[in-house]
């Protein structure tokens, strides 16, 4: 997929209370402002929630009435390594190029891409369901009170379950970006709209002033009260769960979803580099879709994988070779979060009570007696945890496993 911006023509006709963005977000700093472009299009609506980069709220499209994310990635929080040069469109996040390159059901798409002096502004679509204690993930019979095993009761692993404070944010990617023909099969068809500040001061060499100025009028509903949507990503699914863990088949419906794209990911060189439940939306009928990429990296395909010394990611996730601060592949590194996710779907809780265990790929479920997970379930769960990166399974591997085909 490609998404394509015509550029709009900027003018100064609203005035800066129209659009000041603290009218919507008190994250926004005083005195910014938004992109007139943006507003023209979309309203703010609530926040669904922050992480290292920026914040994602939510939003309404003035002309179709729609849903949408907008995830504000701040421009100065984004590392050197995390940016890309497109020879069209100049210097990009990466997560903004892949974006609005991919394609899959499994994965959010990205409708617009606006920019500022401080922001980019991702507007991606908005899916999944709101999980609040009322909700329950509906069983693939359509049972929307599936069986669940209940927990042990144990005291809590050393490794969590992730949070977004969790997250390595101050490791930055030591690969930069590689990219190549064979990625994709055109370039990236993407025009960043700048705000008015840029067009007078900083306009690309790809980009020129609009020739016709075009004023735009604002009429912007009264600002509600700021608020915090309920989250939509699996960790909260899980959550509000009866026994906090899904049933093997919930699981295996799920995982096959994110399996499928791993593996649209990997065969474009691409690693994602921070799955976690956090980093999937999720809605009532357990439709998953990957968010977040700004942890991501891209190699070519006809070369061997780089490897990295810093690690990139969640640290209850991390797999062996990075906890023992080795060098480490992506994609290896990918299939072990797999692994993690499979424990945290199944028994709410990080298959490793310790970081030497994680190390040593020393697998201790929190199982109920009598109600144990399938020889094949735990079987993938051993392929995708095995501590040697070198006979780790591949994405291939998992994909046609028998506990994913049954």
């Amino acid at each position: 997929m490609s998404t394509t911006l015509k550029p709009s023509a900027v003018s100064s006709g609203p005035n800066s209370s129209a659009l000041c963005a603290r009218e919507y977000s008190p994250r926004f700093p005083s005195g910014h402002t938004l992109h007139p472009s943006f507003l023209r299009l979309y309203h703010l609506c609530d926040e669904l929630g922050s992480g290292g980069y920026g914040f994602v709220m939510t939003a309404i499209n003035r002309q179709e009435g729609f849903e949408v994310a907008v995830k504000f990635v701040i421009k100065n929080k984004v590392p050197e390594q995390a940016w890309a040069e497109d020879e069209i469109y100049g210097r990009l996040p990466v997560e903004v190029m892949l974006l609005t390159l991919m394609d899959h059901e499994n994965i959010v798409k990205c409708f617009d891409v606006f920019e500022d002096d401080l922001y980019f502004y991702l507007v991606q679509e908005l899916h999944g369901s709101p999980w609040q204690k009322s909700e329950r993930p509906r069983g693939q019979d359509g049972d929307s009170s599936p069986s669940m095993m209940p927990m042990l009761s144990s005291p809590p692993p050393l490794l969590s379950p992730s949070a977004s404070e969790v997250s390595a944010t101050d490791s930055e990617p030591d690969t930069p970006p590689q990219y190549s023909n064979q990625l994709y099969p055109s370039p990236l068809q993407v025009h960043v709209q700048i705000a008015e500040s840029q067009l007078h001061n900083h306009v690309p060499h790809t980009l020129s002033e609009p020739e016709n100025d075009c004023s735009i009028t604002l009429n912007l509903p009264p600002r509600p009260h700021y608020s915090r949507r309920a989250s939509h990503d699996l960790f909260e699914c899980i959550e509000q769960t009866q026994h906090k863990r899904l049933s093997e088949n919930q699981a295996r419906y799920i995982l096959t979803q994110v399996v499928e794209a791993v593996y649209y990911l990997d065969c474009r060189g691409i690693s994602h580099r921070d799955i976690k439940d956090e980093n999937l939306v999720v809605d009532k009928d357990l439709k998953v879709k990957l968010i977040d990429f700004g942890s991501a990296t891209i190699a070519d395909v006809s070369e061997p994988r780089p490897y990295h010394k810093l690690f990139y990611g969640t640290t209850a996730y991390a797999s062996s070779e990075v906890l023992q601060k080795k060098p480490y592949q992506a994609p290896p590194a990918e299939i072990w979060t797999l692994g993690v996710l499979m424990s945290y779907l199944l028994t709410g809780m990080s298959p490793f009570p310790t970081e030497r265990d994680a190390i040593e790929g020393r697998i201790v479920l929190a199982e109920e007696p009598g109600s144990q997970l399938s020889h094949d379930c735990l079987h993938l769960m051993s392929r995708c945890l095995e501590p040697d990166p070198e006979k780790r399974a591949d994405i291939k591997e998992v994909r046609g496993h028998r506990w994913l085909r049954c």
